[in-house]
């Protein structure tokens, strides 16, 4: 049987540099989960540039440190996420003066990157795009829902785009430990506290917890309490 559930802790991995076959510009990763769910972690240097671009699958950035600016999508920075649906160009990406961090999942498939120059979009993804209003957005996660176990859980009627299913999970300290379940993939971003998951050990601040659909984990917060971003890893509608 495959993995149900986990726990990725990024300073178990080491950064390399992201291959690309055309020996264009790249910067460090991580290569945080190769499988379903996909994750890594970018990090773009002083005023770095990356030209247009698409990806193969759906696509979501979730911002930790820096500013990146994209095209006419304007200035990203930590509290923020961008989603992007497959085969929508865009860019370029500029790293501001400090450069950027940012987590970068995949929804449905490997990351891939796609030089907009070099590689026309297939026309399955063209037409799929056609049917969205907005091929790209973005999130304050500051204003995304907040949900605490024993809650009903938010749902992509809650969300204002067409986007991920993305909320605010706040744990309280003097809680029990709650079976915590949700019927879609999904992962937690922690980033304050820790949770202790029953089976897969204390995640804390810059990890996370990731789980398949319908799969639950008794889970309590540290002392502090514990606060993460929940994002629905499945494909975007």
């Amino acid at each position: 049987m495959s993995e149900q559930s986990g726990c990725i802790r990024p300073d178990d991995f080491t950064w390399d540099q992201y291959p690309d076959p055309h020996q264009r510009p790249t910067t460090p990763v991580r290569i945080l989960r190769s499988a379903e769910p996909f994750l890594i972690e970018a990090d773009f240097p002083p005023d770095f540039h990356a030209g247009l671009h698409w990806h193969p699958h759906d696509t979501i950035y979730l911002m930790t440190a820096g500013e990146m600016r994209i095209g006419e999508e304007g200035s990203f920075g930590p509290g923020s996420l961008r989603w992007v649906k497959a085969g929508h160009a865009y860019g370029p990406e500029e790293a501001g003066p400090e450069g950027t961090r940012f987590h970068l999942f995949s929804l449905g498939g490997e990351i891939g990157l796609n030089w907009a120059d070099l590689y026309d979009v297939p026309e399955p993804l063209t037409d799929r795009l056609t049917g969205f209003s907005a091929p790209a957005g973005r999130r304050d996660l500051a204003s995304a829902p907040l949900w605490r176990p024993g809650q009903a859980g938010p749902s992509r009627a809650d969300m204002p785009d067409e986007g991920p299913l993305v909320f605010r999970l706040q744990l309280d300290p003097t809680a029990a430990p709650a079976e915590i379940a949700f019927p879609f993939p999904w992962m937690c971003f922690v980033t304050a506290g820790h949770l202790d998951v029953d089976g897969v050990g204390r995640v804390g601040a810059g990890e996370f917890y990731w789980a398949r659909a319908g799969v639950g984990r008794l889970m309590a917060a540290g002392p502090t309490g514990a606060s993460g971003v929940v994002i629905s890893t499945e494909a975007l509608p």
